[in-house]
This record gives structure tokens, C-alpha cells and sequence, in this order.
């Protein structure tokens, strides 16, 4: 069955691969389905297990592989025209060589990655070997030196309740069908222009692009434990960006994404045209939005911009990581030491669960069959009652997680680690918006404030960072008004005030991440008992010098 982690490569498999124009009305294509990659993979690991060694340094204990055969579809358009049209393929083969014990390897140790690299496109098994060959002889030395500067560090220092570096696992044979993808590319192309022509209707609106991907990814995964394993991917995904300034410089943007299985699965004209108009009277009142100095006081989050709230500051911390060897322990961002505690108010549920594919008609970008080591995920129940029941988990043992739950992945580099796949979080005592909002006015009345404030969108920030508020307004408490404001940015906000969540609404939206680790988050929105927004002090560019050509009412010839 498709997944949708080919969509992790939105971005990237423009920058690499073998590029050729798109072709014309016919667009789409298959990957091959044979076993000539496969048998290449299985080939080169079997000889690597036997055969690497030097003198009497350790011989390999584990081997795996994953390669990766993608088939995307790149397209982007701005100001009503086609600017870049690509189709690209690219293979590539990853590598982790451990080399040691499973109690003790060369894992877990600063950056001891395995090695990387391109594949031939065509299926000469002599080739593809080759390129096998040399990545292990690579991996195998760095794996060696990496095990020595590990034991050095261990004779020298005393790291106490040092978890094994690696859990066995157990064979694992599947082989699902090649994925390919079909589409009149054609027809996308004209899609995507007359979508971004739209802007031409906005002046304010300075810069703007909507960008198109389709893709199909088989991937292999292939280990000394006997795994062999195929599973294939597709995914589309459309993107829409558009920025202006206010009359102060501030720079405001805004954006728009659809996730889908296929291009099938993508709205319709229309109905994205009638978005892209929202987009801008959105953004073109927020130029003309008053600027809030100060706040701090309670906050409603609505459900588009709860998952995010998640994202930031709970969804790397339900993922058991082990800490690297030498780093001190300051590498440790989990909830390990907060098992059994609370973390969430009582009614609070949390469970992961990649399985599914849709969740009330939306797709979930973060499922998936196969985690990078060829585990079947699993649902995980991880708060119940807001008290936290466990933690996600990779082949990695930490000191209280032992077991896989079927979630280390890497987003194609590096090693695998825990992450989270589909996040669900609900509230047994979840109300109505309606509710919520007078909630929000009620908590601002017992603050002695004026108003509250309602986040409708946020802009993603990083790690333990909610982004940057794009639409929030202030609801007065003496009549339930809304007015718009603008130029906010959150002061630190600590996990803790997870646990101080006033309340929450029952129905839930999905909340995708497709960078890096692809993950969906489906989250209800949310009161926060108090939170601090600060105007953000910056300086910015003055406006334009020169009105467009669109404000011009100019249009080329």
C-alpha cells in the first residue's frame, strides 16, 4: 500500500538526481520491478560480512543496507508563467556497519554515520556493486576507528547505566509492488500558472509562487539478520507562497500546502483558486494591522495551529533517544526521567500510530509500513490520563526504553533514531469552539484584561520554538469583537505549560511536517493559561521604490 514518505524529498530531489525536461501531455511514469537491485544488495552484504577485516581488528556483527529508486516530478510557476519544469531519477544506497557487540559497537559515538551514495540508474548488477562495495569499505574502516575512539573514552570515563547500543531484531521478508505514479503533466502545468496568476489581482501582494511535486519511491532494506525487505511510496504535494510588507517594512507571508496518495487525490482548480484568493485578503488586511506591544495573558490556539504547538514542544520529547557516548548527557531531550508523571492535563490522551493512511479525510504525511529498519510500526499509547506511559523507540536501547516500537527512521542520512509517525492527541473533555472562545474571554476577565488573544496560523520555528504567530487577534472581553494584529513573537515557553492547558476543543485537524522526517500531528485546539507575545524588534528593508507592474496596471506583451 502507498505511503507518503517520498514527500520527505520535496525539497531535496530538486537539487539532486538525473534532470530531464518534463515531458508533454502524458506525464508519470514506473519504476522498474525486478530484483536485480536486491540481488546486488544481498550480494555485496554477504561478501562484506565475510570478508571485512583488518589484521586483528573486529569484523562486522551487523551490516544494513537501504537504497532508494525515486521518479519525481518538479514543477514551479510565478506571475502567471512556468519557471522551472523538471523530471528527475535518482538511486542511492545508505550504509550502517557496526562493528563490536550489541552491548558495546561503534554506534552512539559523535557523528559515526555510515557512508552514502548515487547508484546507477540502469540495473548492471556489476556496477551496482561496485558503488556497494567501496561505501562499505568506507564505512567498515570509519566504523573500526570510531569503536576505538569509543572504548578510549570509556577507560577513561565512568558513564553510569550505559544502555546496549543496538537491540537484536528478527529476520523480516516483504515484497510490495513498484510504485509509479500517472498524471497529464500538461494539464498540471496550466494548473499551476493560472493558480499563480492570481496574485496579478492583489498588488500588495510583492512576491508569490505556487510550486507542484509528484513522486515514487521503491525502497530496499536489506541486513545481516536476514531482512529483506521492498515497500513503495508515492506522494504529491502542492505548495502555495505569497509575502508582502506592511507600510512600516515588516515583512508578513503566508502559505498554503496540500498533501495527497497521487495527484488524483489534489483539490481541484477551483477549489484552490477560491484559497489562493483568501490567501491574499488575508495578508493584505494584515498589512494594515495595528502592532501589539506587549502581551501575556491567556491564548487560544485553534486547531490549525495546535499541531505545530505539539510539533515544538512535545513531539521530540516522546522519542527515546540514547545519549551520545561523551556528550555529558546534555544531548538528552526526552521525557525518559518523566515517565509515570504527568505531563498533560488528566483528560489528556496521547498515542502514536503510522498505520493509517487518512484521518477524516485528510492524509497523514507521516505514515509509513516500514520504519528505516524494516520494523512494522506499531500504535503506541504514550500519555493516558495525562500521565506519560512510555516513549517511542528505534533499534537503539536507552535505559528505560529496550524494545523498538517500530519508529527509527533518518529521513534517508544518517543513522536511524526515534521519531514520531502520526501523532494523535485528544481531550475527553473536549468542548465546542464556541465554548473554547468564551473560555479564552472568561480567563482574560479574571486576568483583569481587556482582551484575549486567538491564534488562527502559525509560521514553523525550530526545536522547543512555537514559530511566529502570521494571523492572531485580539477577542475584547466586553463584547467578543476580534481585531487583527500583527508583529508578535512568543516569549520562552517551557513544556510545563503543557500541563496548565485550560482547555480544548473536540474536533481535530492534521497538522503535516514534510522536511526532514516526514510526520503528522492531529490535534484539537487549545487555552493556554498564559503565555507572553512580544513585538518583534527588528529592523526591516523600507518598500519598494517603485510600484510593480501589476500596481502599474502594466502587463507584458
Amino acid at each position: 500500500m502507498p505511503r507518503l514518505r517520498v514527500m520527505v524529498f520535496f525539497v531535496l530531489m530538486g537539487l539532486s538526481g538525473v534532470a530531464s525536461p518534463a515531458v508533454g501531455a502524458g506525464g508519470g511514469g514506473a519504476l522498474p520491478d525486478n530484483d536485480t537491485l536486491m540481488k546486488a544488495l544481498v550480494e555485496e552484504l554477504a561478501r562484506s560480512m565475510e570478508g571485512l577485516t583488518l589484521g586483528d581488528l573486529p569484523t562486522p556483527y551487523f551490516i544494513q543496507l537501504n537504497a532508494e529508486d525515486r521518479l519525481s516530478f518538479d514543477m514551479r510557476a510565478a506571475h502567471g508563467k512556468l519557471q522551472r519544469s523538471e523530471r528527475n531519477r535518482f538511486r542511492a544506497v545508505s550504509s550502517r556497519v557496526r562493528v563490536g557487540t550489541h552491548e558495546l559497537d561503534n554506534t552512539n559515538v559523535g557523528r559515526a554515520y555510515g557512508g552514502r551514495g548515487s547508484l546507477p540508474l540502469d540495473d548492471d548488477i556489476a556496477a551496482l556493486r561496485h558503488v556497494i562495495w567501496r561505501m562499505l569499505d568506507r564505512d567498515y574502516k570509519g566504523a573500526v576507528e570510531a569503536l576505538a575512539r569509543k572504548e578510549a573514552y570509556l577507560r577513561e570515563k565512568t558513564v553510569k547505566d550505559r544502555p546496549d547500543d543496538f537491540a537484536p531484531g528478527n529476520p523480516v521478508t516483504a515484497v510490495e509492488p513498484s510504485a509509479e505514479i500517472a498524471f497529464d503533466e500538461a494539464t498540471w502545468a496550466k494548473n499551476i500558472e493560472q493558480l499563480s496568476a492570481r496574485f496579478k489581482a492583489y498588488p500588495a501582494i510583492q512576491d508569490s509562487s505556487v510550486s507542484f511535486f509528484a513522486g515514487a519511491v521503491n525502497n530496499w532494506v536489506v541486513n545481516a539478520e536476514g531482512t529483506r525487505v521492498r515497500y513503495a511510496d508515492t506522494g504529491a504535494y502542492i505548495q502555495v507562497r505569497a509575502s508582502t510588507q506592511a507600510v512600516d517594512g515588516m515583512p508578513l507571508s503566508d502559505r498554503v500546502s496540500y498533501v495527497a496518495m497521487d495527484v488524483g487525490g489534489l483539490p481541484t482548480l477551483s477549489e484552490m483558486s477560491e484559497r489562493v484568493d483568501r490567501l491574499c485578503a488575508d495578508l493584505d488586511a494584515l498589512r494594515r494591522a495595528p502592532v501589539l506591544e506587549h502581551y501575556t495573558g491567556p491564548v487560544l490556539f485553534e486547531a490549525d495551529a495546535a499541531g505545530l504547538v505539539f510539533d515544538a514542544l512535545l513531539a521530540t520529547r516522546l522519542c527515546a533517544r540514547p545519549i551520545p557516548v561523551g556528550s555529558g548527557g546534555s544531548a538528552d531531550r526526552s521525557f525518559e526521567k518523566k515517565i509515570g508523571l504527568r505531563v498533560l492535563p488528566k483528560s489528556f490522551s496521547v498515542y502514536d500510530d503510522p498505520g493509517p493512511i487518512m484521518f477524516e479525510g485528510a492524509v497523514l504525511a507521516g505514515a509509513y509500513s516500514f520504519d528505516d529498519e524494516a520494523v512494522r510500526p506499531r500504535r503506541v499509547s504514550l500519555v493516558e490520563n495525562g500521565m506519560l506511559q512510555t516513549l517511542l523507540a528505534s533499534r537503539a536501547p536507552t535505559r528505560k526504553i529496550k524494545r523498538t516500537t517500530g519508529h527509527g527512521r533518518s529521513g534517508g542520512y544518517g543513522d536511524a533514531t526515534a521519531h514520531i509517525g502520526c501523532l494523535y492527541i485528544s481531550d475527553a473533555n473536549g468542548v465546542s469552539y464556541e465554548d473554547l472562545r468564551a473560555k479564552l474571554i472568561e480567563a482574560a476577565c479574571d486576568e483583569g484584561l481587556t482582551y484575549g488573544l486567538r491564534v488562527a496560523s502559525l509560521a514553523p520555528g525550530g526545536y522547543g520554538s512555537l514559530g511566529t504567530p502570521i494571523h492572531i487577534y485580539k477577542v475584547h472581553v466586553e463584547d467578543g469583537r476580534e481585531e487583527r494584529i500583527r508583529g508578535m513573537e512568543f516569549g520562552p515557553v517551557p513544556v510545563s505549560s503543557l500541563k496548565r492547558i485550560l482547555a480544548a476543543g473536540r474536533d481535530r485537524k492534521v497538522y503535516n511536517s514534510t522536511m526532514g522526517v516526514s510526520s503528522s500531528i492531529v490535534a484539537p485546539a487549545l487555552l493556554f493559561d498564559e503565555i507572553e507575545l512580544n513585538k518583534i524588534e527588528r529592523e526591516f528593508d523600507k518598500l519598494p521604490i517603485l510600484k510593480s507592474p501589476v500596481q502599474r496596471g502594466e502587463e507584458s506583451s
